[in-house]
C-alpha cells in the first residue's frame, strides 16, 4: 500500500514536470507564431507597396521607350537632311536621344531590381506562412497534450465502467474542444482577420489614390464599404454559433424555428419545427441546453442519417420540456453503438451528458432502414 502511494507521488511529480515543460514550450511556440504573424503582415504590406512601385516603374519605362522612339526618328530626320540643319541642331538631337537612352537604361535596371525584390518578398511570405501554419498546428497539439495531463477524469468514472473507454472518451472530448477552438480561430483568421488586413491595405491604396485620382478613390471606398459589411456579417455568424444572443432576445421557439429553416437551406433535408404548450420563457441554462441538444442532434442527422425529412417537436407542460427529433434516414442498431470508436456514438454521449447535467432523461430509438427518433425530457419547474 505504501509502495503504491510512493508510485502515485512519483507519477504526479513526473506529470507536473511534464506540464511545466509543455507550458513553457507552448509559450515559446506562441511567441514564434505571433512573430510569424506580425512578419507576414509586414511583408504583405511591403509587398503591396512594392507591387505599386513596379507598376509605376513599368509606366515610366513605357513612356521613356516612346520618347526614345520619337527622339531616334527626329535624329534620323536631322542627320538625313543635315544641309537644312545647323551643327547645333544635329548635336542637340543627338544629345537628347542619348539622354533619353541613358534614362531608359537606368529605369529598366530599376524595374529589374524591383521585380527581383518583389519575387524575394513573395518567397519570404510563402516561407513565413508555412512557419505560421506549423506553429499553429503545434500549439493545438500541445493544447491537447495539456488537456490530457490537466484533465480530471474522476467525475466520469461513475458513468463509464471500462478504463479504456473512459480514456478514449476523454480524448475525444478534449479533441473536440480543441477542434472547436481551432475552428473558431480559423473562422476568425480566414474571415474577419483576413478582411481587416485587406481593409488596411485598401485604405493605404485609397490614400494614394486621393492624391492622384479622386474618382478612382471613391470607387475603392465604395468597395471598402462592401468589404466591411461582409466582415460584420461574418462576425455575427461566428458569434451566433458560439452563443446565439437572439436566444436571450427572441426566445427558444423563435431561434429554433430559424435554425431549422437555415438547416434545411444548408443541407436540403426538409426540416419542420412544431411547438406545443405555453410559450413561456425558461431559465437561460435550460434554453441553452435544449438549443445545443437540437444543434447536436441535427448535426448527427446531417452527418450520418442520409435522411430526406426531419421533424423537431418541442413541448412545454407540467414543469417539463419534452423534445422529440425524428428523421427518415438509414437508422442503426442502437445496441451496436457501444463502441467508443464511433463518431455518432460520441455525439449521442455528448447529448446524454448535457441532459444529465440538468437532471433530465434521454432515450433513442432506431432500426436499420427505419430512421431514428430521439427523446429528451428536461424539468424546468425549479429552474425558472
Amino acid at each position: 500500500m505504501h509502495k503504491t502511494q510512493i508510485n502515485i507521488d512519483y507519477l504526479n511529480e513526473v506529470i507536473n514536470s511534464t506540464i511545466d515543460a509543455i507550458e513553457k514550450g507552448q509559450k515559446e511556440i506562441f511567441n514564434i507564431f505571433e512573430h510569424a504573424r506580425q512578419e507576414c503582415e509586414r511583408i504583405q504590406r511591403e509587398l503591396e507597396d512594392l507591387k505599386a512601385q513596379v507598376k509605376d516603374r513599368i509606366r515610366e519605362v513605357d513612356n521613356l521607350a516612346k520618347l526614345e522612339k520619337s527622339a531616334k526618328f527626329k535624329l534620323m530626320i536631322v542627320s538625313r537632311d543635315f544641309e537644312k540643319h545647323s551643327e547645333e541642331d544635329i548635336k542637340a538631337a543627338y544629345e537628347e536621344t542619348k539622354d533619353i537612352q541613358i534614362r531608359l537604361s537606368i529605369e529598366r535596371q530599376k524595374e529589374i531590381q524591383l521585380r527581383e525584390k518583389r519575387d524575394d518578398l513573395e518567397r519570404n511570405l510563402k516561407s513565413m506562412l508555412n512557419i505560421l501554419n506549423q506553429s499553429e498546428h503545434l500549439m493545438m497539439q500541445l493544447g491537447v497534450a495539456l488537456g490530457f495531463l490537466k484533465g480530471d477524469l474522476k467525475d466520469m468514472s461513475g458513468h463509464i465502467s471500462d478504463i479504456n473507454e473512459r480514456r478514449n472518451l476523454a480524448a475525444k472530448i478534449i479533441k473536440a474542444q480543441e477542434e472547436e477552438r481551432q475552428r473558431v480561430a480559423r473562422d476568425i483568421h480566414d474571415g474577419p482577420a483576413q478582411t481587416l488586413a485587406n481593409i488596411v491595405i485598401q485604405t493605404d491604396i485609397c490614400e494614394r489614390l486621393m492624391e492622384r485620382d479622386l474618382n478612382e478613390a471613391k470607387k475603392e471606398l465604395s468597395q471598402l464599404k462592401k468589404i466591411v459589411r461582409a466582415s460584420l456579417q461574418e462576425l455575427r455568424k461566428i458569434i451566433f454559433n458560439l452563443r446565439p444572443s437572439s436566444l436571450d432576445n427572441l426566445g427558444l421557439q423563435a431561434v429554433t424555428k430559424r435554425y431549422c429553416e437555415e438547416f434545411q437551406e444548408e443541407t436540403g433535408i426538409r426540416t419542420e419545427f412544431r411547438f406545443f404548450g405555453d410559450k413561456a420563457r425558461l431559465g437561460s441554462e435550460i434554453e441553452v441546453t435544449i438549443f445545443r441538444l437540437i444543434q447536436e442532434a441535427l448535426t448527427n442527422v446531417k452527418k450520418h442519417s442520409k435522411a430526406k425529412n426531419c421533424i423537431v417537436k418541442l413541448e412545454f407542460g407540467d414543469g417539463k420540456a419534452n423534445l422529440v427529433i425524428a428523421d427518415d434516414g438509414v437508422g442503426f442498431e442502437v445496441s451496436t453503438k457501444d463502441s467508443s470508436d464511433s463518431e455518432q456514438h460520441f455525439g449521442i454521449m455528448t447529448i446524454k451528458e448535457r441532459v444529465a447535467l440538468v437532471d433530465g432523461s434521454f432515450n433513442i430509438e432506431s432500426e436499420p432502414g427505419q430512421g431514428t427518433k430521439l427523446f429528451a425530457t428536461i424539468p424546468f419547474a425549479n429552474r425558472l
